[in-house]
């Protein structure tokens, strides 16, 4: 194989691997991908280096020259299901290819079939009603009035067309966020001034919006990095979990101090109305669905997400039954989402980070404490407390996650979940 050789079939590789890192796969994922189809095309002396957004390959020649190619994914807080799927699919057709000679004409058609799936994007209208749907199934698992129902997907209605607004003047993201929390916040103080629900059913919106503004794929894949000892990576995933949370503390601090001008009510809540296990079951299935919709899933995705959100919601109630801590059953809940996301992943083709982000936000949200907190805290107190204890349950989900994804890897095999794709 001569150089040039070499560099087509790199860059072809490059090109897959910053559209997998764009559509939410993590940098250990995406390295197994590209080993795969490095391997079908010959290059198997080669080296790659995932460390955040950059991806760097080299490969070894036989006369002891090497190649190189390097660049940069553009963004990695985002999950598109589609595209994942249709790039794990473009790696599997490249991999079926094992012992020909392809062309340099095919493998630069195949690169131009990635670059068109890296340019397309799930469109703003199909996203934000995903995430209204979201909101809406999420507030019902937290319980309160059909009025907090409501107020909770109309505040994320208008939280997401403030995203889309602040997308479209390329506004950097933490004055995105701050100002989509603060509107959101004015959005939900409006409807209790005005009469439409009670400032405890507006907290509980507003709950739901700060926790649909924490990029929660980033936690997951911050931890997985870590363990994979993925340091870069991990703390470029940590700092946009962090830029965000800075987003949502100052839009919070806006909307607290106009709730005192505006001289509301202190509420006071001590407990959250139970709901029957089979209807928490139901909206963990329906909030799976939905999110799967914000994120780029189309049809072929909604069985796979209710059985996740339905299994996971299954093992969270079960834990809390035997009168385990809500840190401790949503993080093994999680473990066992992390098996059974092993397990769907290699018989429909979803990458397993798409499906582990399903599974969680249909059933494993902390949101009872973070709406705690924000009645502590519009009550004149503190609600440190209750957010710190959602901050442990997020970064439990993560652990729990990729612990179940590899004690399931150890008797599913290395398998991805290109290799159930069809041919």
């Amino acid at each position: 194989m001569t150089a040039a050789e070499a560099r087509v079939r790199l860059e072809f590789l490059a090109e897959l691997g910053y559209g997998l890192l764009e559509s939410g796969q993590t940098s250990s994922q995406t390295e197994s991908v590209l080993r795969r189809c490095a391997d079908s095309l010959g290059l198997d002396r080669t080296v790659f280096n995932a460390f955040g957004r950059m991806l760097l390959l080299e490969t070894a020649l036989p006369d002891g020259t090497t190649v190189s190619v390097s660049g940069a994914a553009r963004a990695l807080d985002l999950i598109d299901c589609t595209r994942s799927l249709e790039l794990s699919r473009v790696a599997a057709r490249v991999s079926e290819a094992v012992g020909q000679a392809p062309s340099h004409d095919r493998l630069r058609s195949a690169r131009q079939v990635v670059r068109r799936l890296r340019d397309t994007s799930t469109p703003w209208w199909a996203v934000t009603l995903g995430m209204t749907m979201l909101a809406f199934f999420i507030s019902m698992q937290v319980g309160v009035t059909w009025q907090a129902w409501v107020t909770a997907a109309a505040v994320q209605l208008v939280a997401s067309a403030t995203g889309a607004l602040t997308a479209r003047l390329s506004m950097p993201r933490l004055f995105a966020i701050i100002l989509q929390a603060s509107i959101a916040g004015a959005f939900a103080t409006m409807l209790v001034q005005i009469g439409f629900v009670s400032p405890v059913g507006a907290a509980a919106a507003i709950a739901v919006n700060w926790l649909l503004l924490i990029p929660l794929p980033q936690v997951i894949g911050a931890v997985t990095d870590a363990i994979a000892s993925d340091f870069l990576s991990a703390l470029s995933r940590v700092a946009s979990v962090g830029i965000a949370a800075l987003g949502i503390f100052v839009g919070g601090a806006f909307t607290f101090a106009l709730g005192e001008v505006l001289g509301m009510e202190h509420p006071r809540l001590d407990a959250l109305p139970s709901l029957p296990w089979y209807l928490v079951l139901v909206f963990s299935a329906l909030g799976a669905i939905a999110n799967g919709f914000a994120n780029g899933g189309r049809l072929p995705l909604v069985a796979p997400a209710a059985a996740l959100g339905v299994a996971t919601g299954a093992a969270n109630q079960v834990l809390l039954a035997l009168d385990l801590p809500a840190l401790w059953a949503n993080s093994l809940a999680a473990a066992v989402l992390g098996v059974l996301v092993v397990i769907v992943a290699s018989r429909t083709g979803f990458p397993q980070q798409v499906l582990a982000l399903v599974g969680i936000t249909g059933a494993l949200l902390p949101g009872i404490p973070v709406f705690f907190g924000i009645l502590q805290e519009m009550g004149s107190g503190s609600g440190a407390a209750y957010f710190g204890t959602a901050a442990a349950i997020s970064l439990g989900l993560g652990t729990g996650v990729t612990l179940g994804i590899y004690l399931a890897g150890l008797f599913v095999g290395p398998r991805d979940a290109s290799s159930a794709l069809p041919r």
